[in-house]
């Protein structure tokens, strides 16, 4: 079994060290591994956006509307939580405020302030408050898969 890589918390993202070569390997075990890596992948972003959801609606006003358009995405390498588009053009505006348009909480900044603080309202906070644990789980996930397609 290849050895366990680590989570490299850095910026407004998370690196799983290796995660591109694990899939290589799964992969020349079975086909049906990286689709579960990159399920596990959609899995981790969509309990992300799920939780931020949770925190815009307490928030309420422009960010409980903006809140719809949280939606995950996956790849095999990858995975992401985005918001915002043409139908919700005010969604940055209710994550990070405003000091110009008073429909939008006061401004927080926009530059990623690390793990103890920072920017945001809903999703950037609940990215610094839930990260750690829910790629315990993910990591977790991935050991899983690698004891299954790598017995012994």
């Amino acid at each position: 079994m290849p050895p366990r890589k680590a989570a490299t918390f850095s910026g407004g993202s998370i690196q799983i060290e290796g995660l591109r070569d694990f899939n290589r390997a799964l992969k020349q075990v079975s086909d049906q591994y990286p689709k579960q890596v990159k399920d596990a992948n959609y899995d981790l972003a969509r309990e992300v956006a799920t939780r931020a959801k949770t925190r815009a609606m307490g928030e309420g006003g422009s960010a409980r509307k903006a809140a719809a358009s949280l939606r995950a995405s996956r790849s095999a390498n990858a995975s992401a939580v985005s918001g915002g588009g043409p139908r919700y053009p005010y969604f940055w505006g209710a994550e990070f405020g405003s000091k110009r348009y008073g429909q939008f909480k006061a401004w927080r900044g926009n530059q990623w302030g690390g793990w103890d603080g920072g920017p945001g309202y809903f999703l950037h906070p609940t990215i610094r408050n839930d990260a750690r644990k829910l790629i315990d789980d993910y990591m977790k996930r991935l050991d899983e898969l690698a004891a299954e397609a790598f017995p012994g």
